[in-house]
């Protein structure tokens, strides 16, 4: 189990390094701002993950390894952007890269998140969940501030929702006789969703624009 955690808790923090990489990009960045959005992107969300659960210093900084990995993926788009074939990685293609990239992530972390929280308190369904949710959403959030753009997880269509149908599914999953597919499964339900709410424009109801008051 400690090998598949690490598997995809690597997998997340490649594609949110790629995904806060791309956001550099597109805010015109030099390469050290697309490191920190990449490095806020990748650890951040595990930071909070590991605080919450009292492991301190957290995982990401203990380890040498997720960092090494963020910077080396910031230099690898840096150079793709910054080299001859850059007419070809711009436009929708940056897009899709970026939208792909962060729905893996926020399926990796979200099965991390949650099997992290059942390991250490299994009699807590709504903690794992929403563990789970916090993990996948985090370094998004701190990408998004520390860019000056409105955090996704709070207008983007069908964004969290995603991360907190995924908790659920792990959880049904692993207490019930499905418990060694729980983060396979909980994986694909959330990358599922998430990459049909981005295909079909998938999102969830919001006010309406309404006439003001005649007085």
């Amino acid at each position: 189990m400690d090998i598949i955690w690490y598997m995809f808790d690597m997998i997340g923090t490649i594609a949110f390094a790629v995904s806060g990489a791309l956001v550099g990009v597109a805010r015109k960045m030099d390469i050290f701002g697309m490191a920190v959005l990449a490095l806020a992107t990748a650890i951040g969300g595990g930071i909070v993950r590991d605080v919450l659960l009292g492991y301190f210093p957290p995982n990401s900084l203990r380890n040498v390894v997720y960092v090494t990995v963020v910077l080396a993926v910031t230099v690898i788009v840096f150079l793709i952007y910054n080299s001859r074939y850059r007419k070809h990685a711009m436009g929708p293609r940056s897009r899709a890269s970026y939208l792909l990239a962060d729905a893996l992530g926020l399926a990796s972390f979200t099965v991390t998140g949650a099997s992290a929280g059942f390991k250490l308190y299994p009699e807590l369904p709504i903690f794992i969940v929403l563990l789970g949710t916090i993990t996948a959403v985090g370094g998004g959030i701190i990408r998004d501030m520390l860019a000056q753009r409105i955090p996704s997880v709070l207008k983007e269509d069908v964004y969290a929702l995603p991360s907190i149908i995924g908790g659920i599914v792990y959880y049904l999953m692993v207490t019930s006789s499905w418990d060694s597919m729980a983060v396979y499964g909980a994986f694909t339900v959330v990358l599922v969703i998430r990459l049909l709410a981005i295909k079909y424009n998938w999102s969830l109801p919001k006010v309406g624009k309404t006439k003001p008051v005649a007085k």
